[in-house]
């Protein structure tokens, strides 16, 4: 294995051969640490969505965000505005160490899936909504905000959820048809236990802001309830653009699929000057660039040339069978071209004609 020098030795090198020493060139051979050539892995925590899953998971949601914006907006007659903030996968028990221990939840069935998902609204935002339902607009800067929400509350703040699980019914009925229906109602974050704390979850974190206020809703959906969709989510979001071209293309042809175009077949041409036609008398044969035999033509839609056919019968009628496009284009690029090297070769030769003169004239040859 071939080994550089570093500047320092090299240094050294022409220290030693000014001062008249030998040289002693064996190089001491280092160890070469080797990169490490792995990644950690968590088997508490196995990845089990891919990115495309996450993409698409993530366009669900963003797409729920537009309406229920709009909606909330008006429940609430201010300007909001929702994010998504985060999508993650972890265990249930992270979620719940991850949420404020008295915050409002809310489990909904997902039939007909089993199992059930988690709506969590931090109090950051949830009294603030109840504040504004209520028409008083802003939070008390005595009221506490780790408190328990009272049953007023939690019915008042009922109606967000409603509205809320709405737009996720609208959501997710792109993908199949699942009927979110509230089950149960909290504020301690140790009383909901929908699965074992080492399960795998999926959650969804948005981001809302009313009056430069802002906090967190999360909605947490167990993997394995929500797995056999994955890939369903994955083949409808991203072939929507796909079916949208199509659609489009579609549209397009239906509006031209009713004009009527002209067709002419042209089996044989030829050339005549106006003399020549006008002395024709009744037995005079005109001859065609083609043979006779040939049954080649040439299609033209709208008096312009298209499709290179053959001319014959079908079901006793004539025909025409096309067999090749004419590239008008294809070929005025090509004459444009040859025309280009034609004109280059002869600048070439009378430049050498003329350098050749030059010499003769010089006596050089």
């Amino acid at each position: 294995m071939a080994e550089f020098l570093s500047q320092d030795e090299i240094d050294a090198l022409l220290d030693i051969a000014e001062q008249g020493e030998d040289i002693d060139t064996t190089v001491e051979e280092k160890p070469i640490s080797k990169e490490k050539n792995y990644s950690i892995y968590d088997f508490k925590k196995p990845n089990r969505i891919s990115n495309e899953q996450f993409k698409a998971f993530s366009t669900l949601h963003d797409k729920m965000l537009r309406d229920l914006i709009t909606d909330l907006s008006a429940m609430l007659r201010k300007i909001v505005d929702i994010k998504l903030y985060s999508i993650e996968q972890m265990t249930y028990g992270e979620f719940i160490l991850s949420i404020p221990q008295l915050t409002s939840l809310n489990t909904l069935s997902i039939k007909p899936l089993e199992g059930r998902i988690v709506i969590e609204c931090n109090p950051g935002i949830s009294h603030k909504i109840i504040a504004e339902l209520l028409g008083s607009g802003a939070v008390a800067a005595s009221d506490n905000l780790d408190r328990e929400l009272t049953e007023i509350e939690v019915e008042i703040f009922d109606h967000f959820y409603k509205m809320f699980v709405k737009h996720m019914y609208r959501a997710w009925d792109e993908v199949t048809t699942l009927n979110f229906k509230i089950e149960s109602r909290d504020t301690n974050a140790n009383a909901i236990q929908i699965i074992s704390d080492h399960e795998i979850v999926l959650l969804v974190v948005l981001e809302i802001t009313i009056d430069e206020e802002s906090g967190f809703l999360s909605i947490c959906y167990p993997i394995s309830y929500i797995e056999q969709l994955l890939n369903k989510i994955v083949e409808r979001i991203f072939s929507e653009g796909k079916n949208r071209k199509i659609s489009r293309k579609r549209d397009i042809t239906t509006l031209i699929s009713g004009a009527k175009m002209h067709i002419q077949a042209i089996m044989a041409e030829t050339e005549m000057n106006v003399e020549d036609i006008l002395n024709l008398k009744k037995g005079d044969v005109i001859v065609f660039n083609k043979n006779a035999t040939s049954s080649s033509s040439k299609l033209y839609i709208n008096n312009k040339e298209k499709f290179v056919g053959l001319s014959g019968i079908s079901n006793n009628r004539k025909a025409v069978q096309i067999e090749s496009n004419i590239d008008h284009e294809k070929q005025e690029t090509l004459d444009i071209l040859r025309v280009m090297r034609e004109e280059r070769e002869k600048k070439a030769k009378e430049t050498n004609a003329n350098i050749k003169r030059l010499l003769a004239e010089k006596g050089i040859f």
